[in-house]
């Protein structure tokens, strides 16, 4: 089932800033001595599971959508079963941001 685009923006965006707030902590730890870098992996952590969580419930409200229209039920099910490109590449990359994020919350310090 493929979701209107537009409903991507949040998960999208968000990604984006845990991203750019991990690599603007790595920055400012390269600098100083404090370990800013580290604390970021527990904020893209945080951020990949607000993220498969929105994700989850857009599925979870189309299909609800969904099966509540006038469409036939053989339509229903065809329309269950349609690959959502964009849905699967930013729920794989919301995994890999939270491993990521992990990885850096735990060896963070280690790493800069």
């Amino acid at each position: 089932m493929i979701v209107h685009k537009r409903k991507y923006r949040t998960p999208t965006i968000l990604l984006i800033l845990g991203l750019i707030f991990c690599l603007a902590s790595a920055y400012f730890t390269m600098n100083s001595t404090e370990t800013w870098f580290a604390r970021s992996g527990a904020v893209l952590s945080f951020v990949s599971v607000v993220v498969q969580f929105i994700l989850s419930d857009l599925k979870k409200s189309e299909i609800e959508n969904l099966f509540d229209s006038e469409i036939r039920l053989r339509e229903k099910f065809k329309k269950v079963r349609e690959k959502d490109l964009y849905h699967d590449v930013l729920s794989t990359a919301s995994t890999v941001t939270g491993l990521i994020g992990t990885i850096i919350w735990g060896y963070g310090d280690l790493f800069l």
